[in-house]
């Protein structure tokens, strides 16, 4: 249960007030103890004198009547109990008992001290009353020693009956002071509580969402300052919200005009929000709840969003949605683990790439024949010229060769961009098939005076692949390489690796520069126009590359500097999966 502020500080003063007057009845109980106790031993110390003066010149007879009758008359009038000893400790009178049966007090305290020329006083229990009594011996000293000792004693009890009577006053007179104490923290208990409980109401009234509370205190102190802090906060918090109100439906309003379809979806793949530009690519009305696969039925977009949420890292594809295409992107927020996932309308320029590509089909088909018919003529025409004109006839089969090979690459590139244009899947042996391809360059290499070598791991795994592909893969890598290196040499290495294999083609060429290495893999692009031209290059052998790795769902690296070569890196897997197949 909730216990109240006043309470918890009234509680705290009361028992600040009950330490206090304790520790004060304490030491005034033991100070007057101490006071009454010093009072008593002056008075059996006066009593001691007046008895010393009385029994001096009766102690060379020793024991006798009219000394012990001196005793008794002395402690009747002091109210005291009077005993005279000699030097040995032997008892020559006592007031209240017969000396002769009084044992020998030589090795009394006081009777110790007393016998040394000083007052002894002690507290002890007397064996001969069998009570507590308290005890002042004087020396009677004649001729510079001690003759004899006197001591007067009294019960300890008139001390403890004096204790009594003042610890009852002290009583009552802390009674009164712990009434008053009450009655003081009472008083000062609610002005300090008052703002408190207000200040706790407007905070209460924050946690409700109501930032208007104020609490303005005319009082100043620690307790105004904490007002005006809390009081600052408000504002400050009535601002931010203001801005983040403000910021919200700026951020709606642009998350609703987005024509991109956009939808995030919460740590176990539902729905939190979709804009929408996502309801009409879904072609869906209510989404929020439900899972993306139930919205939308692309296998591969589910695969994407396992990736990122594995990974980490950005997906981006171009994948079926029904009727439609769509560029896909799914990214991971790391701090709330959710998902964004961004659909983009890819349809109308799908359809363009696929008008670009079948037009680009049919141009190289329409081409093929004439440029067949042009080489056969050329190939005829040549054997009978000389002169210039057998050079421009071979000018014009140089060019002509290259014409149909730009147009095969362009009819292979074509199919391989094809959407449905699966690699046909069999066992390769990838050693054999690299092994046909460096022998197949291998007089071109020894003409321009360069190394070709192929480095075979023997452990290499076999893999499940398209022959025809990889091997305008290999082709394609050599070739390049070829083009590009005027001294040195070309290394072709394969090596397994994880589940599939690794093939490097390295080489001492011209180089790549940086600014060219993102482009290398585009269709017609080319690092070096008067080299290619002269080498016969198409453009397009790279970009051929890409695409054969993609379609076996591997991946390409490169790595390269101006003048010291480059090196082509293609990690395959050692079977192609099926996913990746339909998403190439």
């Amino acid at each position: 249960m909730k216990q109240r502020i006043f309470v918890r500080v009234f509680l705290n003063s009361v028992v600040l007030v009950l330490l206090a007057l304790a520790i004060f009845s304490i030491y005034t109980v033991a100070l007057l103890r101490q006071v009454a106790f010093q009072a008593l031993t002056r008075g059996l110390t006066s009593a001691a004198l007046t008895a010393k003066v009385a029994v001096a010149p009766l102690l060379a007879g020793g024991r006798s009547p009219a000394l012990d009758g001196l005793a008794r008359d002395i402690a009747a009038e002091g109210r005291v109990r009077i005993t005279v000893m000699d030097p040995q400790g032997v008892v020559l009178a006592d007031s209240e008992q017969d000396p002769a049966v009084m044992e020998n007090h030589r090795l009394r305290p006081e009777m110790a001290a007393a016998l040394e020329g000083k007052t002894g006083v002690s507290s002890r229990f007397s064996g001969t009353i069998r009570a507590w009594m308290i005890y002042v011996a004087v020396p009677i000293s004649s001729g510079g020693r001690v003759v004899g000792v006197v001591r007067a004693s009294a019960l300890r009890e008139e001390l403890d009956t004096a204790d009594l009577s003042q610890s009852g006053e002290i009583v009552l007179v802390a009674s009164l002071l712990f009434v008053l104490s009450l009655l003081a923290a009472l008083a000062l208990s609610r002005p300090l509580v008052a703002p408190l409980r207000d200040l706790a109401a407007v905070v209460e009234r924050f946690s409700r969402g109501d930032f208007t509370a104020r609490l303005h205190l005319r009082r100043r102190d620690e307790i105004r300052d904490l007002a005006d802090e809390v009081n600052f906060m408000a504002e400050r918090i009535q601002g931010l919200l203001r801005e983040s109100a403000d910021r919200a439906v700026e951020l709606d309003g642009i998350f609703d005009s987005v024509q991109q379809g956009i939808v995030l979806l919460d740590r176990d793949g539902k729905i939190l929000r979709a804009n929408p530009g996502f309801l009409r690519l879904a072609g869906t009305g209510e989404v929020l709840g439900k899972t993306l696969w139930e919205v939308v039925r692309a296998p591969r977009l589910t695969e994407m969003i396992q990736q990122a949420r594995t990974s980490g890292t950005r997906q981006l594809e171009e994948l079926p949605l029904g009727d439609r295409w769509a560029l896909c992107t799914v990214e991971l927020m790391a701090a709330s683990e959710q998902l964004i996932v961004v659909l983009q309308d890819a349809s109308e320029q799908h359809r363009l790439a696929e008008v670009k590509r079948d037009f680009v089909i049919n141009a190289s088909h329409e081409l093929r024949t004439p440029l067949t018919s042009i080489q056969g003529s050329l190939e005829m025409l040549e054997g009978g010229l000389d002169g210039d004109a057998a050079r421009w006839v071979s000018t014009i089969r140089r060019n002509a060769d290259r014409m149909s090979a730009i147009v095969g690459d362009l009819l292979l590139l074509s199919r391989l961009e094809a959407r449905g244009a699966e690699p046909a899947p069999a066992p390769v042996d990838i050693g054999p098939l690299a092994q046909d391809v460096v022998e197949r360059f291998g007089q071109r290499a020894r003409e321009r005076g360069l190394g070709l070598t192929l480095t075979a791991s023997p452990s290499l795994p076999r893999i499940i692949g398209d022959p025809t592909m990889l091997e305008h893969l290999l082709v394609n890598l050599v070739d390049n390489a070829l083009k590009y290196t005027e001294h040195g040499e070309v290394r072709v290495t394969l090596e397994p690796e994880g589940d599939g294999l690794r093939i490097e083609v390295v080489d001492t060429g011209i180089g790549i520069p940086a600014e060219s290495l993102p482009r290398i893999f585009e269709r017609f692009y080319v690092v070096d126009q008067s080299r290619s031209r002269r080498m016969g290059g198409t453009g397009l052998g790279l970009s051929i590359v890409k695409h054969v790795v993609q379609a076996h769902g591997g991946r390409i690296e490169v790595h390269s500097q101006p003048g010291e070569g480059s090196r082509f890196i293609v990690h395959l897997r050692r079977s192609i999966p099926a996913a990746e197949q339909k998403g190439s």
